[in-house]
């Protein structure tokens, strides 16, 4: 399976929603997973009845599903905290062998030695595969100390996007209703929002954002200062049917919660792109049941000397553009960063 080296995120939870159904006593990562859940809104028996699930996955399909080290977890077994970090290294190593993953060259950028262009999207074929991308624009010399989120302000929205290929899978009307969900992660905190139900799309179509919609950072779309550390957002596309928006929002929304319950309890924020690659592989099982089509998602990984360097001065911007494709529907996202005061 194309995505096996980001589904370890998947595995932990329907282990741990596994040993919740079956009584056992939980470890201290399988606590903090279960915890999310119930943060998020999930009854116990919700809970419960996703360990069931989980039970009865057959073993060639874990197999297929995970890599070797977590397909082999049941509910007579303990994965804690401890666990996870000595596994941490090689989920990282998986991870980033992802042909969609991009990483940008900070330093090289700043020293005049290269530029944005230097670093192209994915190849659709690999995005077609995946539907998955992930670009990384991590300043090794970035300062991770609490006075960084004392630092300037900026908002990080979603200003506009463009269907370059709609859904042909759509039954009852060949154009789309799309939306898009947003989550965050950084210092600790996750937050996720959902833009409006954009109807009508066609091949060739454009919409823009309100002023007030697609927020990345600044999830109320007003500016805030960047926190320390590595922060992750991860964009998710999906084509409205007849599905529950907020339901969708909300298995979102705890997968965010349960990856910020890792990370805090874990200490290993280095890792933060594993984690949020995790995010989207749960994302497809919490929605599974769900009547809304994952078309694709992007996350980006950034710390925020690298915004501050890109736009030092008040009232500067720049766009970051993404392409969202599962080999049917075709979209391409601007994200516009600016430098409020």
């Amino acid at each position: 399976m194309s995505n096996k080296g980001r589904n370890w995120l998947l595995a932990v939870m329907l282990h741990s929603c596994s040993k919740f159904a079956a009584d056992a006593q939980l470890s201290d990562l399988e606590k903090a997973v279960v915890t999310a859940f119930r943060k998020s809104g999930f009854t116990d028996e919700q809970i419960k009845e996703h360990g069931r699930l989980d039970q009865r996955i057959p073993q060639e399909l874990r197999n297929e599903l995970f890599s070797p080290r977590f397909a082999q977890l049941d509910v007579k077994q303990s994965y804690s905290m401890a666990d996870l970090g000595l596994d941490a290294p090689e989920i990282l190593r998986s991870v980033m062998a992802i042909p969609t993953v991009t990483r940008i060259d900070v330093p090289a950028i700043h020293r005049g030695d290269a530029t944005l262009a230097d670093f192209p999207l994915p190849r659709r074929q690999a995005l077609r595969e995946h539907a998955f991308a992930m670009l990384l624009a991590i300043d090794p010399d970035a300062p991770d100390t609490a006075e960084a989120a004392a630092g300037p302000s900026f908002t990080i929205k979603a200003s506009s996007f463009r269907c370059t290929e709609r859904a042909t899978d759509s039954v009852f009307d060949p154009k789309n209703e799309v939306y898009w969900i947003f989550g965050s992660l950084g210092a600790g905190t996750a937050v996720t929002t959902q833009s409006r139900v954009f109807e009508d799309i066609d091949s060739g179509s454009t919409r823009t954002f309100s002023s007030t919609d697609g927020c990345v950072w600044g999830q109320n779309c007003a500016a805030q200062a960047l926190p320390p550390g590595e922060i992750a957002t991860l964009v998710t596309l999906f084509e409205h049917d007849l599905g529950d928006t907020e339901d969708i929002r909300k298995g979102v929304a705890v997968a965010f919660a349960a990856a910020a319950g890792v990370l805090a309890a874990s200490g290993v924020a280095a890792w933060i792109g594993a984690v949020v690659a995790g995010v989207g592989a749960a994302i497809q099982w919490l929605l599974v049941l769900g009547e809304d089509d994952h078309i694709a998602e992007n996350a980006i990984v950034f710390t925020s000397s690298v915004v501050a360097k890109q736009i030092p001065n008040v009232g500067s911007s720049f766009d970051v553009v993404r392409r969202f494709t599962d080999g049917d529907g075709d979209y391409s996202l601007t994200i516009k960063v600016t430098h409020v005061s």
